[in-house]
């Protein structure tokens, strides 16, 4: 008897945070009968695109690239993702060099654009029957585009979400390249039916995040601070009251970047808890965001501090879960805090109408706005628990979906009757 071809799933991971919500989805995926998964990592621009990279990066963001470039030298590129991905076992098919460093919008540019000269490769060596990309950074814009101009199926999670910056026009570019939508909420499935999408191929399978964080042990351990190697600062205590702070830049508010942000720093400092503090992510504008965080490490009035670049998936659920309050921007806040019932102030216009639960305040960049939110949260105290994002089998819907879907190459504008 002929054994029946596996379908070949290639699912695109950029960086620390989506692989934690993506994996789900590539454990069933991989333990899918009819499905191979294949992965296909992100990287920073490194040996081989060295030349491109000097061509095409200005000098202030070339200072910053070469001690990169040295250290690759030394070590695997994208070592910590990397092992972070072998360790949980699975194989690495190829790798992508997508990223600049620089944090500002020229980079954010360059890196979609370096993306698009090596994926034909990639996806001419895997030859994937699907290529799955989630959410709505700019670094999967060119994964989909890739993939759909070389008439290859691309499935896409949490799209119909609503949000601000960047990620609100990328999410919704991505949907129109898409060809099999994994919407995590009704609402977000009704947008994309409006948007012209065929409601045969937009399936509510809810969020993987949930799913990753109901297979966690939530408990502190002694060492989550080893794991994830050096940060900065002293280590707080997390089994002792904190405040958990992410604020990424707001990519169509880059002039503001720092000043947003040093907004929000002056409100911890008032407020003088100790702060787990992560760094902004690479989104255009964190050149100047990142300025703001050196000004206030460098405070000798601030408040205890930890600073980290990023923690493994599990091990920032684990944060997530102890902190007092969470103050930023971070989609995490609201997604995962919702499930968690971790109180959250949410600051500026970064998750403007993405659907929540009662966990979250929403601010302005006003220092005392900040302030008394914060103060709110801390005697609200926790929040329950709310599925609004999933109910943590997200990840076998997919696969099951992955394995018996087979949308036209075509797409077609289906007219909404709603």
């Amino acid at each position: 008897m002929e054994e029946i071809r596996k379908k070949k799933i290639a699912v695109a991971v950029m960086h620390r945070t989506s692989y934690g919500r993506l994996k789900p989805v590539m454990k069933a995926i991989q333990n899918h009968p009819q499905l191979e998964l294949q992965v296909i990592l992100g990287s920073h621009v490194f040996l081989h695109d060295l030349l491109l990279a000097l061509r095409h990066t200005d000098f202030k963001s070339l200072r910053r690239l070469l001690p990169w470039y040295l250290r690759a030298k030394l070590r695997p590129r994208t070592e910590l993702l990397a092992k972070m991905v072998q360790r949980d076992g699975f194989a690495i098919h190829a790798q992508v060099p997508l990223f600049f460093d620089g944090g500002s919008l020229t980079t954010m540019v360059k890196s979609v654009g370096v993306g698009l000269l090596g994926l034909p490769k990639i996806f001419n060596d895997l030859r994937p029957d699907v290529v799955l990309v989630h959410a709505d950074r700019f670094e999967m814009l060119s994964i989909a585009v890739a993939a759909s101009f070389m008439n290859i199926p691309v499935a896409h999670t949490q799209g119909g979400d609503v949000s601000g910056t960047i990620d609100e026009m990328v999410r919704h570019a991505i949907t129109k390249l898409a060809h099999l939508h994994f919407p995590t909420t009704e609402k977000s499935k009704e947008r994309l039916i409006k948007m012209g999408e065929d409601p045969n191929f937009v399936f509510m399978t809810g969020c993987p995040t949930i799913d990753a964080l109901k297979s966690v042990n939530l408990a502190i351990d002694e060492n989550i601070y080893e794991r994830n190697g050096l940060g900065y600062g002293s280590r707080l205590d997390l089994k002792k009251p904190f405040l958990l702070v992410m604020q990424h830049p707001v990519t169509t508010e880059y002039q503001q970047a720092a000043k947003n942000l040093q907004e929000l720093l002056a409100a911890i400092k008032e407020v003088n808890m100790p702060t787990f503090l992560f760094w902004p992510n690479i989104d255009g504008g964190f050149d100047r965001a990142s300025e703001a965080v050196n000004e206030f490490i460098k405070d000798p009035h601030r408040p205890e501090l930890t600073l980290y670049k990023s923690f493994n998936s599990e091990d920032f659920y684990r944060v997530l879960n102890a902190a007092t309050v969470a103050i930023g921007n971070s989609s995490s806040f609201v997604r995962e805090g919702s499930f968690l019932g971790t109180p959250a102030v949410l600051v500026g216009t970064r998750q403007s109408g993405r659907e929540r639960s009662e966990n979250t305040l929403e601010v302005d960049y006003d220092k005392n706005k900040i302030v008394a939110a914060i103060k709110a949260q801390i005697n609200h105290g926790r929040y329950p628990t709310s599925h609004l994002y999933g109910d943590g089998h997200a990840g076998e819907r997919i696969a099951q979906i992955l394995a018996k879907a087979n949308p036209p190459i075509q797409k077609k504008f289906h007219e909404s009757r709603t």
